[in-house]
């Protein structure tokens, strides 16, 4: 179980605080006990409550302050991935965004980035698809590099930045 105070991610929901345990919002015949978890980036009202044991969602501890930035360093080396059709690109963000972590994301992002850039060349815009799935990429990433360096969500771009170019 996680503890009353520790950062989690949430499915592709992003990074929350596990701030207390209660019973079922509702089913009160329900004995499990839930996890209430509150957003660290959005708003407020996206309390979520998600059973301790069994949940449907996939919640893991955020990563190490060591951890982050030793992923920063790796950005670099990260894979883009390579899918032939529009089609099954989507599925396979889709895919990876399931269980994602920091590799996953960055992989995400710097395919879309490269995708981005052969599209400006052609003089095209991007798909709805990529542009959501960069969006949400990014949320996740972010939030849990701010979550991990204790910085605030809006610094983590510029600190990434500063770091694989220093």
């Amino acid at each position: 179980m996680f503890a009353v105070g520790e950062k989690v991610v949430y499915g592709t929901e992003g990074v929350f605080t596990v701030s207390e345990y209660a019973a079922s919002p509702v089913d009160k015949n329900d004995k499990r006990i839930f996890y209430v978890l509150r957003p660290m980036h959005g708003p407020e009202s996206n309390v979520i409550y998600t059973p301790a044991e069994g949940g449907r969602v996939s919640m893991r501890a955020i990563m190490c302050r060591e951890d982050a930035l030793a992923l920063i360093e790796r950005m670099p080396a990260i894979e883009t991935l390579t899918v032939d059709k529009e089609k099954n690109r989507r599925d396979r963000y889709r895919e990876i965004m399931t269980d994602a972590c920091g590799d996953d994301y960055v992989s995400i992002i710097k395919t879309i980035y490269s995708r981005r850039m052969e599209f400006m060349k052609l003089k095209k815009r991007l798909s709805e698809a990529d542009t959501e799935y960069e969006r949400r990429a990014k949320f996740c990433l972010y939030g849990e590099l701010s979550a991990a360096l204790e910085l605030p969500f809006d610094e983590v771009e510029p600190f990434i930045a500063d770091k694989l170019d220093g």
